[in-house]
């Protein structure tokens, strides 16, 4: 990418990940974080990875996915 669109790209990206669910976008974070601390994960912070499943964010996207809309997360 040539130097001068690098900003604009970067806001794109920060625009696209602020529009998704929110509990997501957290957790991706706090993965990051601790995957770069680069010791090996627990069993219980893998067990983690998986409890986005059980949110209304995930029943709302998962719906407006089938729908094909645009889903309106809730951050529960």
């Amino acid at each position: 990418m040539p130097d001068a669109e690098v900003a604009a790209e970067a806001m794109a990206t920060a625009r696209r990940i602020a529009e998704g669910a929110p509990l997501v976008a957290r957790w991706h974070k706090k993965f990051a974080r601790r995957l770069a601390q680069g010791t090996p994960i627990a069993p219980h912070e893998y067990d983690e990875c998986f409890d986005c499943f059980d949110t209304e964010d995930f029943r709302i996207g998962y719906a407006a996915f089938l729908a094909k809309a645009k889903p309106e997360f809730k951050g529960r």
